[in-house]
């Protein structure tokens, strides 16, 4: 087995030189125009003669000057099952790659090649491809006029087109269906054999795009037969089609050119494995989640994943992120003319693995597309503090692609690490009773060691109430939030009597609790109160001063956030909350 482990890219479109780790999965996170499409096309230009370049293609620098060369550097590794790298290539691979093969400093084999495109005076741009006989000097050797056979690019992409791919005779779908009619020409039998692993596969893939009860017809046998007509009615343009509502949503053709590539790339696969040759395919899918409901997200990546030696995605969808590894992702973020890529440490143990899977991909994968983060306590804590940032930015969070997380506890070290990790700048804000300070302290600053990244850095920090109060006490001692905590309490107190009299009386019952007693029914209330409270504070009916409704942690925070977002910092008379 093989991967490309490492790809380098100079002057392609909107990057200017970018150096990337690879796995056996790799998924691509960031915001719009950071190089995510970038790098799945360069993959593209290394692995496949499909596409060309133009002059559009080439980095176009700060006075407006496009560069006269662009070029990518992929390199391959032999790795067992468990993507483990090994010192040599198998047997197979040491034939198809014969003459290409180096050593790196540690002995361990490797093939690499660069693809480069030259724009020449002319406006003519010419392709060609060099081997790299040490990758770290990135030195160049032989020209190599044509790739192995065995390397397979597939695209996927984000407005998949069937017929489009068909008509382009350097697509792998086009090329994938003239080599099976070539086959079959030779071997007529195989035409009629019923393939039913494939036909199940796609009957439960089917199923998940598409909804319940769809699927292959009934009573009608897949066949290398059928495959290659289908095929041909779809290239052809026939009227026959076009009456099947599976070619007029976009939806529907989106799954039917996925579900046609899950055909070719299997039947691929299983001639490879018969006739025992060596072969590699890397799936570059960009955004597959368009036009998928989220179920069908879930399935569709688990299955490119299962399908392919190699996968790279791109994607906004945090259902697509929930079913990927921690290390899997590559969080990519343009800083002036550069573009920087993070990702999480490789020597997360598998404790670690799972406690970030279960207690963020599984349900709170929007961390990973956030521009900021607020971490809290809990449930209680982000309601209120998304009502509190209304108030203070006018905006809800999501506006500005701001998260409010919730860790269920104390539990932030899975969090910082992800959020120091892909370099995302974060506040913490926490209780400040019990131990509650010395522990979210140590949990940063242990982070801190092992990710060697400082949180200050990133203009982020841990934000705590007042000394020995969590945030009941808090709204209840060091707000001015009288009025708007009994307007919430009264909305969540669950009288069936409603008459005008009983109101009142109710009402001024609670406008006569003592402090204690009123922080201890808050505490009873907990997530039922907070709902409300969050509401009535970012109405504010009394037309208060923000500075009177917040916490000063909570206004120290999102100073800290007006930096993130480029607003000028309020005037504050309190003294900056010290986190280290």
């Amino acid at each position: 087995m093989i991967v490309i482990d490492r790809i380098r890219i100079n002057g392609f479109r909107s990057i200017r030189t970018l150096q990337m780790p690879l796995g056996r999965t790799t998924v691509l996170l960031g915001a719009n125009n950071c190089g995510k499409s970038t790098v799945l096309k360069a993959l593209e230009l290394a692995l496949s003669d499909e596409t060309s370049v133009q002059k559009e293609d080439f980095h176009m620098d700060a006075v407006g000057t496009f560069a006269k060369e662009l070029w990518v550097d992929v390199r391959f590794v032999p790795i067992n099952p468990q993507s483990n790298r090994l010192s040599m290539f198998p047997d197979q691979w040491q034939k198809e790659f014969a003459g290409l093969i180096r050593r790196d400093h540690y002995r361990r084999e490797y093939m690499a090649f660069r693809t480069v495109f030259t724009r020449h005076d002319n406006g003519v741009i010419t392709k060609a491809r060099y081997e790299i006989l040490h990758w770290d000097a990135a030195r160049l050797g032989e020209a190599i006029d044509v790739l192995p056979h065995a390397i397979q690019f597939v695209s996927i992409d984000a407005e998949e087109n069937l017929r489009e791919d068909l008509k382009n005779e350097k697509s792998f779908v086009s090329l994938t269906v003239n080599e099976l009619s070539t086959v079959l020409k030779k071997h007529p039998d195989y035409g009629v054999k019923p393939i039913e692993d494939l036909k199940a596969m796609l009957d439960s893939l089917s199923q998940t795009l598409e909804g319940p009860g769809t699927g292959l017809p009934q009573g009608v046998a897949l066949t290398a037969d059928n495959i290659e007509a289908f095929f041909s009615l779809v290239k052809s343009d026939s009227e026959k089609i076009i009456p099947f509502s599976v070619l007029q949503g976009k939806g529907s053709q989106k799954s039917v050119a996925i579900l046609s590539i899950v055909v070719l790339v299997d039947l691929l696969a299983k001639h490879a494995q018969l006739s025992q040759k060596p072969l590699f395919m890397l799936i570059a899918a960009e955004e597959p989640e368009i036009h998928l409901h989220p179920n069908a997200q879930r399935a569709l990546m688990t299955r490119l994943k299962s399908l392919s030696h190699q996968c790279v995605v791109s994607t906004h969808s945090p259902y697509v992120a929930s079913v990927s590894e921690p290390h899997e992702f590559r969080s990519m973020l343009r800083v002036g003319e550069d573009i920087r890529v993070q990702w999480l440490p490789q020597n997360i143990d598998p404790m670690e693995t799972r406690v970030i899977k279960r207690l963020i991909l599984r349900f709170r994968a929007e961390v990973l597309f956030a521009t900021g983060l607020i971490f809290v306590e809990g449930v209680t804590e982000e309601q209120l503090i998304r009502g509190m940032f209304q108030a203070y930015f006018g905006e809800d969070p999501s506006t500005y692609g701001i998260s409010i997380i919730g860790v269920d506890g104390k539990s932030y070290a899975p969090f910082l690490m992800l959020a120091l990790s892909l370099k995302k700048p974060f506040c913490v804000i926490s209780d400040n009773d019990g131990d509650a300070r010395h522990v979210v302290l140590k949990q940063l600053s242990d982070t801190e060691r092992r990710v060697h990244s400082r949180a200050q850095d990133n203009q982020s920090g841990v934000f705590f109430l007042s000394p020995g109060l969590a945030i009941e006490g808090e709204l209840v001692y060091k707000t001015g939030l009288k009025r708007e905590i009994y307007d919430a309490l009264w909305a969540c107190n669950g009288s069936t009597n409603t008459s005008p009299k009983s109101k009142h009386l109710q009402y001024e019952r609670m406008m006569a609790l003592a402090p204690r007693d009123l922080k201890r029914k808050l505490e009873k209330k907990k997530a039922e109160y907070s709902g409300f409270l969050g509401e009535i504070i970012a109405q504010n009916p009394y037309n208060q001063s923000v500075d009177n409704m917040l916490p000063i942690a909570v206004r120290k925070a999102f100073e800290q956030i007006s930096l993130w977002l480029g607003k000028t910092k309020k005037d504050s008379e309190t003294e900056t909350v010290s986190y280290t």
